[in-house]
């Protein structure tokens, strides 16, 4: 596709990333929260009844997957501008579709990573935009959406090949940079621990959490427009 410059679908997610941050930072935040209490209760719950807590900890597996959808539609939003918000967030629509069409994603990029890998990477790569058709077509099933990924991608191969080679590459980088000064910052700070390293320690945490929530924003954000730009679906609002 001619429309899809890698270098504009990346500065474009960064620019929006940027300004819907704290948007995000909530949405982010509160799509962890919610399905990790789930899973806590069902630990807590195992205790006393093994069988009700091994079906509330389910509950809670199935609600990683359904806060995902959530994220992935945020980010399918916000590519035209709007505000991700916990209310997309929580929406259901699509839910199950996307958890057969997860499954089933899951399933074969595993079979091919078990088989030779390079088949398994190469699965991974061409369903990746699998949810975001989902998202944008209301009456598509998982399998549909599966199929659309893998015909877009192939329409712009190696364009897809590159943008995917950059965009990895720099979360990557960063997320690495990130964990690296943490660590370096966490060793010197327990070396002499004290109420101020406690509070030191803490406050590298929450940077780190700053960092990450943006980098998982931008690359979600980056996939979401690559999708629009190759199925030309809507105009996408730049930012100002």
């Amino acid at each position: 596709m001619s429309g899809f410059d890698i270098a504009a679908v990346l500065d474009e997610a960064w620019s929006l990333a940027k300004r819907q941050y704290w948007h995000w930072l909530l949405v982010i935040v509160v799509a962890i929260a919610i399905p990790s209490a789930i899973i806590v209760v069902g630990v807590l719950a195992a205790i006393a009844v093994p069988a009700l807590g091994a079906i509330v900890i389910f509950i809670g597996i199935l609600g990683f997957f359904y806060t995902f959808l959530g994220i992935l539609r945020n980010a399918y939003n916000a590519s035209e501008g709007a505000k991700p918000s916990v209310s997309v967030l929580l929406r259901s629509d699509r839910f199950w579709w996307f958890l057969v069409a997860g499954v089933v994603y899951i399933g074969i990029v595993t079979i091919g990573l078990f088989a030779f890998i390079i088949p398994g990477l190469i699965f991974a790569f061409m369903f990746a935009l699998f949810p975001y058709a989902l998202i944008g077509k209301p009456g598509m099933t998982g399998f549909a959406s599966l199929a659309m990924s893998w015909e877009l991608i192939t329409t712009s191969f190696w364009r897809f090949i590159g943008f995917r080679i950059v965009l990895i590459g720099s979360t990557v980088a960063i997320t690495l940079v990130v964990a690296l000064a943490q660590g370096i910052l966490t060793g010197m700070l327990d070396s002499d621990s004290n109420v101020l390293t406690s509070i030191l320690l803490v406050v590298v945490a929450v940077i780190a959490l700053f960092v990450n929530v943006f980098v998982a924003a931008f690359s979600y954000l980056a996939d979401a427009l690559a999708y629009r730009r190759l199925s030309g679906d809507g105009e996408v609002v730049r930012p100002g």
